[in-house]
């Protein structure tokens, strides 16, 4: 009796790493379709829109414009992406909710592995940043390793790692998808405004961010480790 009476008040392992049904559902044909379609226009974005916005961004400057979009910018950090991640996930687990914990967990991994992905990505281009000599060119000081962050303007790794973090929060908790979506692209904004990066050095961040956070939705939840095949 004692023992029947545990095991409904403590779930099993299998069960606490069971993952919420919003997170496990088939990922929306659509997402990837716009992911793949902003990758592909790309290169129209940096030879006839890049120069256009950075000079338009510059002439609408202001010194209380800087200081909201260096707030803003704040939450494009991966550091501070991770620490939510991470603080859903503590949360999840001292509460015994299975959805924050799980999407805690995945918001981590897709942090990381976004983080990491942009920073290939970065040495890899070579992209001189908006307001540096040779601005906009790529293969700057190639390997540009090692050699500043004036050289690593594409992909934006802001744009990155909050829109991998709003990927798993948005499959977590779908309700509330668009507030998770509108604070990335709002990161992404600040990164132009603070004239730090170039359109096409966002919009390519935002689709590798998305394309992160779906590796690690598909992926890491149909491992066996979590039970599904």
């Amino acid at each position: 009796m004692r023992g029947e009476r545990t095991d409904r008040i403590l779930p099993t392992r299998h069960d606490r790493w069971t993952p919420s049904e919003s997170l496990i559902r088939p990922t929306s044909g659509k997402t990837m379709m716009y992911t793949v379609a902003v990758l592909a226009v790309l290169p129209f974005v940096v030879w006839y829109i890049d120069d256009s916005v950075k000079q338009f961004i510059l002439s609408v400057q202001s010194s209380w414009g800087l200081a909201v979009a260096s707030a803003i910018t704040v939450m494009g950090f991966g550091l501070a992406d991770a620490a939510i991640a991470a603080t859903l996930l503590v949360i999840g687990l001292k509460c015994r909710k299975l959805r924050e914990a799980v999407a805690g967990r995945l918001g981590l991994y897709a942090v990381i592995v976004g983080g990491l992905s942009g920073q290939v990505l970065k040495n890899l281009f070579c992209r001189s940043r908006p307001l540096t000599e040779r601005s906009g060119q790529f293969f700057v000081e190639f390997p540009c390793l090692g050699k500043g962050s004036g050289f690593i303007s594409f992909p934006s790794g802001h744009s990155v790692t909050a829109f991998a973090l709003a990927f798993v929060l948005a499959r977590a908790y779908p309700r509330y998808a668009v507030v998770f979506y509108g604070l990335a692209g709002l990161v992404a904004l600040s990164r132009i405004y603070l004239a730090r990066h170039f359109a096409s050095d966002v919009l390519a961040g935002a689709a590798i961010g998305i394309l992160a956070g779906w590796f690690v939705c598909r992926f890491t939840i149909s491992s066996p480790v979590h039970g599904h095949t």
